[in-house]
């Protein structure tokens, strides 16, 4: 099926990040191949990934001679969202409207974590 796609944009890189993050040590292209069910992704458009992901600072390559490259996530998924949150805050104009349309999605036991943490962040005097 030549053209068509198997996985939605982005499913792919967040994928592999899964798998990288998931893994003791750090993969080959073909090993992140291998993990894959069917449809599995070409091993070039695997490589693909890992250079995209690589420029965006998520991937660090991991040479153990020219021809044995393996690949590792830089960053944790907790990290990484926090990055992202952290991103989009900066584009807005208003951080406190974007903080409080955040702050009123969030579920009763996120809100009382949250309250944790800055409480401990910034204990009372």
């Amino acid at each position: 099926m030549a053209g068509r796609r198997a996985r939605a944009l982005g499913e792919l890189e967040a994928e592999v990040l899964r798998l990288l993050r998931s893994a003791d040590v750090p993969l080959s292209a073909k090993e992140i191949v291998g993990v894959f069910s069917e449809p599995r992704p070409a091993y070039t458009t695997v490589l693909t990934v890992l250079d995209r992901l690589q420029v965006k600072g998520q991937v660090d390559r991991v040479a153990f001679s020219p021809r044995k490259l393996r690949f590792r996530a830089t960053t944790t998924a907790e990290e990484s969202a926090s990055d992202s949150m952290l991103t989009a805050l900066s584009t807005v104009d208003d951080r406190s409207a974007a903080l409080m349309m955040f702050a009123g999605r969030l579920d009763d036991t996120d809100v009382a974590f949250l309250r944790d943490a800055l409480k401990a962040r910034h204990p009372p005097e």
